[in-house]
């Protein structure tokens, strides 16, 4: 995938952990938490935190910067607990202040709650504000301090925390996935449409809770399987229990609405999401695209790294050869996020180089995940033409995105997608390429085939399963099917 500090314009927002050995008798969950965390550096760069449960108190720390950089051996060591939930946070351009990085931690009367989340509430101004009518009052502007506040409320009515984090979903709308950690359990819980992932593992006795299974391979353990739709999954010393917001159970898995983008970029290609393989999608994806999209080409190459599986797939299904056209620095590191057009286009200059002897005098088929705001896909192009490359066909292996996410991704306004109001003819000429090609929203969801599995889809189609703000309504001009064709 594309380095998240290269591609600025379209960015998961979080991911989290959870750890929990029932007896007790391991001291190095944070450890384990730090490894979970280090796996899904791809969903958020921005600051990392991990709270410990120690002999029933809860300690955090949080530090802005890569997992490495908030963590060192000392402060590893010093987070001692049987029990952990860590989290990587990618900040948008008004969320930058260390304050809002989690795992976020409240004491309140019946003890300790520490949160992390992964999503988006789209009520949680509504919430807030009632909250503060209630006098509640925030230090943050994070939607996780909204569901503690929430939380505590409910908690401080009910026997059990179940009950009150079911009561609390009843009151949220959104995309969510949670690990939450009291001073006697570890808690993950998904949102009724199961947007947002989240699985369950373990390593022996110890209970592993994870966004991504990658996270869980890396950690030594074994994938369980996914938290589905409106499920309540608690870890303690009595071991697993599940409940449901919903009452059927079977409704709740074959209500699955995972976000396609998962499968599309955000989801490390060793995960497996819901069912569905994520590198085995985007092969498929890059088969039916190849299918739907054919061209007279030379060579088949991949945008690294977003669009090397599908690109592999399109060259399979096509017979025309595939190899490598574009060379990424893998030494650059993190820079600066430029939000100016020019400094943008300069830091791809900095990571992709074309290699000359494999583009000159060819014809290439250029394959990539999406567009967005077209300018990374642009600045590609030239360095292959200027390569010597004769004709540039891009292909894209999913749709158009033609709408913004409201449910945990950080994305441009609908004005600033070129897709919601340029023809595709257009869309190619701003990028400089020779030919556009877009996989269909049914070639895509073909690709990520499953039983249960009916991804949301609303950056392409504007359907919002889980609605949206009620500031944002006005904001989104929702396309006709002739606009769309």
């Amino acid at each position: 995938m594309f380095s998240r500090a290269f591609r600025q314009d379209w960015r998961d927002e979080c991911g989290v952990v959870g750890i929990l050995d029932p007896a007790a008798n391991r001291t190095d969950a944070a450890r384990q938490a730090y490894v979970g965390l280090f796996a899904l550096q791809h969903r958020g760069q921005d600051s990392a935190g991990i709270a410990v449960n120690n002999q029933g108190s809860i300690v955090c720390h949080r530090a802005k910067g890569l997992v490495v950089e908030a963590f060192n051996p000392l402060t590893i060591n010093t987070l001692q607990g049987h029990a952990a939930i860590g989290h990587v946070h990618y900040s948008p351009c008004e969320d930058t202040s260390l304050a809002n990085a989690q795992p976020m931690l409240i004491k309140y009367r019946a003890g300790q709650i520490a949160l992390a989340m992964n999503g988006c509430i789209n009520n949680s101004q509504e919430l807030r504000k009632g909250l503060q009518d209630c006098g509640a009052i925030f230090q943050t502007t994070s939607d996780a301090e909204v569901l503690l506040t929430l939380l505590a409320r409910n908690r401080i009515m009910t026997e059990h925390i179940e009950p009150a984090i079911q009561k609390l979903i009843g009151e949220l709308r959104g995309a969510y996935a949670v690990v939450l950690m009291t001073p006697g359990k570890v808690i993950g819980f998904r949102d009724p449409l199961g947007i947002r992932p989240l699985c369950l593992g373990r390593i022996g006795q110890t209970w592993l809770l994870a966004s991504e299974s990658c996270a869980i391979d890396s950690i030594g353990g074994e994938f369980v399987r996914d938290v589905q739709p409106g499920e309540i999954i608690s870890l303690s010393a009595a071991g697993l229990a599940s409940s449901f917001c919903l009452p059927d159970s079977h409704a709740a898995k074959s209500s699955c609405r995972t976000c396609m983008f998962e499968y599309v970029y955000l989801a490390r290609p060793d995960s497996v999401l819901d069912g569905v393989d994520v590198q085995q999608s985007r092969y498929h994806a890059g088969q039916n695209l190849a299918q739907e999209q054919p061209c007279e080409a030379d060579l088949v190459i991949g945008a690294p790294d977003s669009g090397l599986t599908a690109s592999m797939g399109y060259a399979f299904a096509s017979g025309i050869p595939y190899g490598q056209g574009l060379l990424k620095n893998r030494y650059v590191g993190r820079t600066f996020l430029q939000p100016d057009k020019m400094q943008r286009e300069l830091s791809v200059s900095l990571k992709f180089s074309a290699l000359r002897h494999a583009v000159a005098g060819k014809r290439i088929i250029l394959v990539d995940d999406s567009i967005i705001r077209g300018t990374t896909t642009r600045r590609i192009v030239m360095l292959l033409k200027k390569a010597g490359a004769v004709a540039v066909h891009m292909r894209i292996a999913s749709p158009p995105v033609r709408y913004p996410c409201f449910y945990g991704i950080d994305t441009p306004d609908q004005a600033d997608l070129p897709a919601s109001h340029l023809t595709e003819k257009e869309i190619c000429e701003l990028i400089g390429a020779d030919s556009l090609g877009y996989l269909s929203l049914a070639g895509l969801e073909k690709a990520a085939a499953s039983a249960f599995l009916q991804p949301c889809v609303s950056c392409y189609d504007g359907s919002y399963p889980a609605g949206m703000p009620e500031s944002k309504k006005t904001q989104i001009r929702k396309q006709t099917m002739r606009e769309e064709d």
